[in-house]
C-alpha cells in the first residue's frame, strides 16, 4: 500500500483545502527542450531549463469542502506571484515539497454517499520563465 500524502493547496491568504492521497503523481516537464541534428553531423541538446510539474491524485472530500472548492474553480481566481499555491505536501511525515504556484487545470467528482465526494485533481505549475 502507497503512503499517504497530504496536500496542502492554498488558493488565497489563508484559506486552503486540505487533500489526504495515497495515489500522487507527480510528472515533470522540460519545456522547450529539443534535441537538434546540426549540419556538422552532431546531435545537441538545447535546454533553457524550464520545468513544469504536473500533479495528480485523488481524495475524498466532504460535501462542505467540496462546496468550497466548487466556488474556488467556478470564481474568478486571480493569478499572482503567490496564489493559488500547493503550500506544502508532506511526504511520510516530512515536507519536501512547498510553495508552488500552481492552476487547478483539472477538477472531477463522483459522489460516494453520505455527503461524501471522491475528486480527481489536477493542479499544474505556472511560472514567468
Amino acid at each position: 500500500m502507497a503512503d499517504e500524502y497530504q496536500i496542502d493547496w492554498e488558493y488565497t491568504n489563508g484559506n486552503s483545502i486540505e487533500f489526504k492521497t495515497n495515489d500522487l503523481q507527480i510528472t515533470w516537464n522540460r519545456l522547450y527542450m529539443s534535441v537538434e541534428a546540426r549540419p556538422d553531423g552532431n546531435l545537441y541538446v538545447v535546454d533553457p531549463g524550464v520545468v513544469q510539474r504536473t500533479f495528480t491524485f485523488s481524495s475524498v472530500l466532504t460535501g462542505a469542502t467540496l462546496n468550497t472548492l466548487n466556488t474556488v474553480m467556478t470564481g474568478a481566481i486571480t493569478y499572482d506571484a503567490t496564489y493559488p499555491r500547493i503550500k506544502t505536501i508532506y511526504f511520510a511525515g516530512a515536507t519536501t515539497i512547498t510553495n508552488i504556484e500552481c492552476a487547478m487545470t483539472s477538477l472531477t467528482a463522483t459522489d460516494l454517499g453520505s455527503g461524501m465526494w471522491d475528486v480527481n485533481v489536477t493542479l499544474t505549475e505556472y511560472n514567468t520563465a
